[in-house]
C-alpha cells in the first residue's frame, strides 16, 4: 500500500518527523536538496509542513495531491491562504508554539543593544580592557516599553519586562480593545506616533501585511527619542532598513536589535550591517530546543488530524472544510 506523503522542505525537530513516520511516508531531505528535486517533492506531497518556504498559487497549481499546508509557527505571510482555499487545501498554523522563546530572545536583544554586548566582547578579546572606564550604558529598569502589537509574544514580553524590570508598558494594537490590552499587561495607545515618542524601547510584534510594510520608516524613527532603541524579532519588512541605518549613523536613535531582515540572508552591501550601535542575529529568536519540539509535534498533529478527516487545531480557513480535497 502506498502511504500518503508528507513533504518537510525545511528541518524540524526529529520528534515531529518520527510521529509522522508512523503513518506516512515522510520526505524530509537535507538542506542540499537541489531545486528540481524540491519541486518534485512538492508535486508528490499530500501534505506539507513549511517554515519559511513560500506557498503561492503557482506552486499550489503544481501540487494536485496537496490536501493540507501545516505552518511550523504562527506567521503565515509566506502562504497564500486565499489561493489554498480556492483549491480546497486546508491551512493551519501553531500560534504561540515558540512564543516563550521569541519573547526571551526579544528581551535578550534589548539587553544586548543597551549594554552593547558585541562591542564590549570585542574590546576584551582585542586587549582593550581599560576601555571599561569610558563606557556607560542604558538599562531597562523603570523605563518605558512600547509594544507595536501585543499578541502571544508581545504579551509575554510585557510580562517579563513589567515584572522583571519594573518597566511601564504601552501597546499599540488597533485590533484590540483597551480592556483586552490591559488584560495582557499594557496600557493601550491609540496612535503609533504617540507610542514612539514616549517609549525608551520600541519592540515590534505585529504580523507582516501589506499595511504594515515599512511600518517603521524615516518619519517614525525621527519621532523616537534619541536615546531609544528599536527591537525587531517579528518580520524584517516591518522596518525600512536603509532608513534605520541612516538614523543609527546620524545618532537619531540610541540603537537597534534585529533578528529579522527585509531579505534573508541580508545582502553584503546592506547598510544595516555597518551601522553603529546595532545587534544582529540570523532569524534565530525562536530556535530553542523546547520551541522546536513544540512546533514540530504540533505541526505534525495538524497533518495527522486533517488526513484522518478531523478539523485541525489552528485552522485558518475553516470555510474550506466542506469542499476540501479528499484524504481518501
Amino acid at each position: 500500500m502506498n502511504l500518503p506523503r508528507v513533504f518537510i522542505p525545511d528541518p524540524i525537530h526529529a520528534e515531529g518527523v518520527t510521529r509522522l513516520g508512523e503513518r506516512f511516508f515522510v520526505d524530509a531531505p537535507d538542506a542540499a536538496q537541489d531545486a528540481p528535486a524540491r519541486a518534485r517533492s512538492f508535486t508528490q506531497a499530500d501534505a506539507v509542513i513549511v517554515r519559511n518556504a513560500p506557498m503561492d498559487a503557482n506552486l499550489m497549481d503544481s501540487c494536485s495531491r496537496l490536501k493540507v499546508i501545516s505552518k511550523h509557527g504562527a506567521g503565515v505571510d509566506n502562504i497564500d491562504i486565499a489561493a489554498a482555499t480556492a483549491r480546497g487545501i486546508v491551512v493551519a498554523n501553531v500560534p504561540g508554539g515558540n512564543a516563550d522563546a521569541v519573547a526571551e530572545a526579544t528581551v535578550a536583544l534589548m539587553l544586548a543593544t543597551l549594554r552593547r554586548v558585541p562591542e564590549v566582547h570585542g574590546l576584551v578579546i582585542s586587549g582593550q580592557h581599560s576601555a571599561r572606564w569610558r563606557l556607560q550604558f542604558g538599562q531597562l529598569s523603570e523605563r518605558m516599553l512600547g509594544l507595536v502589537g501585543i499578541g502571544n509574544i508581545g504579551a509575554r514580553v510585557a510580562r517579563i519586562c513589567a515584572q522583571g524590570f519594573r518597566m511601564r508598558v504601552l501597546a499599540f494594537d488597533p485590533g484590540l480593545s483597551e480592556s483586552e490590552i490591559e488584560a495582557r499587561g499594557a496600557q493601550k495607545v491609540g496612535d503609533l506616533r504617540a507610542l514612539l515618542e514616549a517609549a525608551d524601547v520600541v519592540s515590534l510584534h505585529t504580523p507582516m501585511t501589506a499595511a504594515s510594510f515599512h511600518l517603521i520608516g524615516a518619519a517614525e524613527l525621527q519621532a523616537m527619542k534619541p536615546t531609544a532603541i528599536l527591537i525587531n524579532a517579528a518580520r524584517g519588512a516591518l522596518v525600512d532598513e536603509r532608513a534605520l541605518a541612516e538614523a543609527l549613523h546620524a545618532g537619531r536613535i540610541g540603537g537597534a536589535g534585529l533578528d529579522v531582515f527585509e531579505a534573508e540572508p541580508p545582502s553584503p552591501d546592506n547598510p544595516i550591517l555597518r551601522a553603529p550601535n546595532v545587534v544582529l542575529s540570523p532569524h534565530t529568536a525562536g530556535n530553542t530546543i523546547e520551541a522546536a519540539r513544540n512546533l514540530a509535534v504540533a505541526s505534525a498533529e495538524i497533518v495527522m488530524a486533517v488526513m484522518a478527516g478531523h478539523p485541525p487545531a489552528g485552522f485558518l480557513n475553516p470555510e474550506v472544510w466542506g469542499n476540501r480535497r479528499s484524504s481518501a
